[in-house]
């Protein structure tokens, strides 16, 4: 035998044989985990959106409400000037007679 070359031992080689295996293992689980962090990360941005559109619906809503009572004053100004004008025009014909 050369100085150099070393007898392995025979129970070394399962050993090794596990290592790689479990280094695979670990391979895969951090490879998991970064696509488990970049799916949380889509989700977040996901969510931050939703959440924008959320906001912005409910101001919208608001704003859709304060127009509502608008409109319902103005209706009801309307129909006042209605009735005056009913109210006039009954009194334009009696002065017409």
């Amino acid at each position: 035998m050369a100085a150099g070359a070393r007898i392995l031992d025979p129970r070394l080689l399962p050993k090794i044989q596990e290592n790689i295996v479990d280094s695979g293992s670990l391979v895969r689980q951090i490879i998991r985990g970064s696509k488990s962090t970049e799916l949380l990360s889509h989700a977040a941005k996901n969510f931050v959106s939703t959440e924008n559109t959320i906001e912005t619906s409910d101001n919208n809503i608001k704003k859709m409400g304060i127009l509502t009572s608008h409109l319902q004053f103005q209706a009801e100004a309307i129909e006042r000037s209605v009735a005056e004008m009913e109210t006039l025009q009954d009194q334009l014909t009696t002065l017409q007679r």
